[in-house]
């Protein structure tokens, strides 16, 4: 019954804190937040994939594209801090730009460049982090999960001295 609760949690709670780590991405440069605290709430989000749905199921959606995202944001972090050297303004000055879109506006510069560039590194991170803490774990339940298959398990060697029946 525990699992049905976290099920649920799962569906009404991810999305929040996408959401929530979306807009602390966008004010960070204005605002508390930035980067790094909205990979944290992002990757609070997918820990929370990984209890409800196992972390076999999270891995093989997401597995694949954890390096691929910390070396992006590894490049656009250096990137933005190397543009202002190569429009003559120095190591890490702030180079700044307007999107108006109807009646958005939009400020983007370097410094949102690396804010990206560090959440896309500590979401990577930390995903593969909780995932590589999760692959000695074998689930040892034998009923069925909410409409999947029960995890079938290989059979025990024999000890020395037993047969194998």
């Amino acid at each position: 019954m525990i699992e049905l609760y976290l099920r649920l949690l799962d569906r009404v709670l991810t999305p929040l804190l996408l959401l929530i780590g979306v807009v602390l991405l966008l004010r960070g440069h204005d605002a508390p937040g930035g980067g790094f605290i909205a990979a944290l709430m992002v990757s609070a989000a997918i820990a929370l994939q990984i209890l409800s749905n196992g972390a076999r199921l999270v891995r093989a959606r997401i597995g694949r594209a954890l390096q691929p995202l910390i070396a992006t944001g590894l490049l656009l972090g250096v990137g933005s801090a190397l543009l202002g050297v190569f429009t003559g303004q120095g190591f890490f000055a702030g180079i700044w730009w307007s999107i108006h879109w109807g009646p958005i506006d939009y400020k983007i510069g370097t410094p949102v460049l690396f804010d990206l560039g560090v959440f896309l590194a500590v979401t990577g991170a930390t995903i593969a982090f909780m995932l590589g803490l999760s692959t000695n774990v074998i689930e040892t339940t034998d009923e069925p999960r909410l409409g999947k298959r029960p995890v079938q398990h290989a059979a025990q060697p024999a000890r020395r001295g037993e047969e194998a029946q």
